[in-house]
């Protein structure tokens, strides 16, 4: 039986939802709760918001690997499966004792003792054609790495801020409105991370000559995560150029230096338990990379810049805002 209201025209009952794999993030929500917006930004509040979003970060995570997709196709090419596969000599030694074996017969003790240290073969793999197709479909990663971390910015960003969120559709709108700084951002912060990776392990390796620049470019690397905390959130909240996301992303660096550097070391234990746990049990060491690295990482950055830029961007722009009207 219809209803009518009071003009006398039939009001019409809404239509149900069917069902989809993707329901539960376009469907209206339930709103947010006053427990989720909170206004002191402290080291309580980190764990109850923490929890709070524990599930919704899950799913962040997921988007952090699905999004960057290319990365399966280095793994694979890595892998050694497409290769060819040979043995080589383990010591740069081997042909210069093979050489006196050969030489003097091969009869001596000590040159048995030496084949025995030096003699020893490696299996290498030779890339194919099929390894090569694989190396390029992975340099995708420097396409998708920047729009997937804009994507989830704006999801962690609305989870710190306490407001509500539609995963799927957020994070697609995001990329679609973001993407013309997203690329050209993630390609140099990718260079970034790349070279900066390099060079520790290569200074690392050659400590006795180089601890200077070890320890000089571990503070330049810790100074950059500062700046990555910012870099994507100013991207997905104002409207700036590329070159002004990047100068107020330094000047929030030290700005905020304390908030980043405490965080920061949140993010390190996370990853050296990650380590850990592959370590002792390694399903334990996936699981935790499959669902809290990324986003807990990503997480731990936003509580640290959100509360920075707010103060020293948003608050001023609306206070402004409020006196000329």
């Amino acid at each position: 039986m219809k209803e009518f209201n009071e003009f006398g025209e039939p009001i019409e009952e809404p239509k149900k939802k069917k069902w989809g794999f993707f329901s539960s993030y376009t469907k209206d929500g339930k709103g947010v709760e006053k427990s989720d917006v909170i206004t002191d930004y402290n080291f309580i509040n980190f764990f109850k918001l923490y929890a709070r979003r524990f599930v919704k970060l899950i799913w962040v995570n997921a988007l952090y690997i699905v999004g960057n997709f290319p990365i399966i196709f280095l793994l694979l090419a890595l892998s050694g499966y497409f290769s060819k596969m040979g043995s080589s000599p383990a010591s740069e030694l081997f042909s210069v004792v093979n050489g006196i074996g050969t030489a003097s017969g091969g009869t001596s003790v000590s040159l048995g003792a030496l084949m025995g240290i030096h003699g020893g073969m490696d299996t290498i793999f030779a890339n194919t054609w099929a390894t090569y197709i694989l190396y390029g479909l992975a340099a995708l990663f420097f396409v998708t790495f920047g729009p997937v971390n804009a994507g989830c910015t704006y999801i962690v960003r609305n989870l710190v801020k306490g407001e509500h969120i539609f995963m799927w559709q957020d994070f697609i709108t995001t990329i679609k409105q973001n993407w013309k700084q997203a690329i050209p951002m993630g390609i140099l912060d990718l260079i970034t991370i790349l070279v900066c990776s390099y060079s520790l392990m290569s200074y690392y390796y050659n400590y006795t000559n180089y601890y200077v620049l070890f320890w000089s470019l571990l503070v330049v690397i810790m100074l950059y995560s500062f700046m990555r905390f910012y870099l994507y959130t100013i991207m997905v909240t104002f409207e700036l150029g590329f070159f002004g996301i990047i100068k107020n992303a330094a000047i929030f660096c030290l700005l905020g230096f304390g908030r980043n550097i405490i965080l920061f070391g949140g993010i390190v234990m996370l990853v050296c338990l990650t380590f850990v746990l592959g370590q002792v049990f390694l399903p334990l060491g996936v699981i935790s990379l499959l669902l809290l690295l990324f986003s807990g990482s990503a997480f731990m950055g936003m509580y640290a810049a959100y509360p920075k830029i707010k103060k020293y961007m948003i608050d001023p722009y609306y206070t402004k805002a409020e006196a000329e009207e």
